[in-house]
Parts: structure tokens; sequence; C-alpha cells
């Protein structure tokens, strides 16, 4: 099998190996884990070597390393000509072992959406009764339109919506912390963690928390957090401003904590950005940020923050505070 046909399944081939002997550092494994995030593909290449290694174990009786049970199997060959060809053996084998395994796999099901997008990308889509929805970055919904309801369920990321009127069907965006019926037109839904954030760019939107059914009608220019007990406004926004950040592909901060704002750039870049939360917890950002070239982002915080970058792979880099200067 060439190259070209499957080279996410030789790239999961040849992480195994590398995994299994014992080279990669700590840095190189959240690498790898960062590798098996890219998709749904990459994540069920990854599950099938490890079963193919699984199932070699097993055959063979022993609880030795995986790399050293296959060995045996070319101890007369070179080398490289050993990987090269254990490479091919796991290759083989994976492709055999059924794709069902992705199905029963913990990974997100944010890969099985009915609309979802990457990072750095901005997809505005109309909807079948002529709203319009915009995600940005890593973001992913389930939509459900019939005759009797119009309803979004926001599985990861934000979106920004403008509703189509139709008085017969009411607009719904559902999160696990309740749910937002639209009143009005156009407005941001975000999920962040265990909270959504909703803010209002026109019109209203009745929030009501999913546990304690609180409701709240939320106001053009004003910004509420949803949780799965209460529903709260938590300040004013400026809705031209925000209107025009999302053509900019811009990130807008005032004096909000830098691992907040390290966190929306990670659903921006592919790979893994890792950074302490305890250490630059006292670091806050005001500033306006690229939002579609991650790297330029990063760079212009590190400008002026006390903090260094650290690049180890395209797929992984680290944000730690800067070192203090020797006296």
């Amino acid at each position: 099998m060439s190259d070209t046909r499957h080279p996410i399944e030789e790239q999961a081939a040849e992480w195994m190996l590398r995994l299994h002997e014992g080279e990669l550092s700590e840095a190189q494994r959240l690498a790898f884990e960062c590798w098996k995030q890219q998709g749904p593909h990459h994540a069920a290449a990854a599950a099938r070597m490890e079963e193919v290694i699984a199932r070699m174990q097993a055959l063979r009786g022993k609880k030795s390393p995986a790399r050293a049970a296959l060995n045996a199997a070319f101890a007369h060959q070179k080398s490289h000509r050993r990987k090269n060809a254990l490479r091919a053996l796991l290759l083989a084998c994976s492709l055999a072992i059924p794709a069902t395994a992705l199905l029963v796999s913990p990974y997100p099901q944010q890969w099985m959406a009915d609309v979802r997008n990457g990072p750095g990308q901005w997809q505005t889509l109309r909807l079948a009764d002529g709203s319009t929805l915009t995600l940005n970055g890593i973001s992913a919904a389930n939509l459900q339109f019939d005759g009797k309801r119009r309803r979004i369920e926001l599985l990861q990321g934000e979106i920004l919506l403008e509703v189509a009127h139709d008085s017969t069907r009411p607009f719904i965006v559902q999160t696990p912390q309740g749910t937002l019926r639209a009143l009005g037109t156009r407005f941001v839904v975000k999920r962040e963690g265990e909270t959504t954030v909703l803010t209002m760019l026109q019109s209203r939107v009745a929030a009501q928390s999913a546990h304690s059914g609180q409701v709240l009608e939320v106001d053009a220019g004003s910004q509420a957090l949803l949780r799965d007990q209460d529903v709260r406004l938590v300040g004013r926004v400026d809705p031209a401003s925000i209107n025009e950040a999302w053509r900019r592909h811009q990130l807008v901060v005032e004096n909000r904590p830098l691992s907040e704002v390290l966190d929306e750039i990670s659903r921006h870049r592919s790979g893994l950005l890792h950074f302490d939360r305890a250490a630059l917890q006292n670091l806050r950002v005001s500033a306006v940020i690229p939002l579609d070239d991650s790297d330029h982002a990063l760079q212009l915080l590190a400008q002026t923050l006390p903090i260094q970058i650290r690049t180890f792979t395209p797929w992984l880099i680290v944000v730690e505070p800067a070192p203090v200067p020797n006296k």
C-alpha cells in the first residue's frame, strides 16, 4: 500500500513504534496526543494500531513490550529493514480490523456532529428556515428542523446566529446548561466548560437554566452566563464592536485573564497549546488579537506580557512565565 493512499495509517504506525520503543519525551507524548486529536481518522488509526499490538502480545503470551515481542519475527534483519518491515506489518494488520472500532471509541461526539468547524476556520451556513449560522474555530453542533421546531444543539465552541422570523416554530439553542429561545434575531452562544455564555447583539433571548428552571430575558447589548442551576447577567457589551470582531476574525478582550485568552486561541489552531493556569493566573490581557493567525497572536502576547513561547513541534506549543533575570 502506498504512502499516498494511507498516510495517516503509516503515521500512526510510526507513532506506535516510537511509543513502544520508549523513545518519546513528555513533550513528544503530548504531541502524539495532539496528533490523535486532529480528527476521527487519526484517532481511529491510532486505536487500530494499539489493537494490533495488543493482539500480537496476546498471541505470544508474554508481558514484554510490544516492540520486543514483534522484533523476534525480524531478528536476523538489519535495524532499518526490521523497522520498515514491522511498520508494514502493523499497517497491514490495522487495515484489516473493522472500522467499527471508531464507533465504540471514547472520542468526542463532536466528530459525528451535523455541522462542525476546524481550527482556524470560519464557516457561515444558511439553514433550512433561512436563518444563518456562523461557526468559528473548533466548534460543532447538531441541527433539528421540522414542522414544529427549530433546534440547534451546541456541542462545542462558539456560534453566531441570525434568526429568520417564523411565528409558528420557536428557535431554540440547547446546551447542557439549559435552553436559549430566540425572541429576536442576532446573538452569540459559546460553550466554556460548565458554562454557556450568551451575548445579545439584537433584540432578546429567553435563557432558561437546565435544572432550576430559572428564566431570564436578555436584551441587546447584554451578556449572560447560563449554568444548570441559574442564569445571571454579567455586564454590557458593544454589539457593533462584536459584529466587527466577527467580520475581521478577531478577539477583542479587556482585562481578561491570560488563561482565558489562551483557551480561545487554542480553539483556532491545530495541535496542543499547553500552559499552567496557576503559573499564569496573575496575568491579564487587554488587546485585539487575530484569531485566524494563532502564531501571530501568541507573538503579540509575548511582546506585551512576561511570558515565553516554546515550540517543540508544529503541533505542540508551551506558554510559560518568562524566566526571571539573574541580578
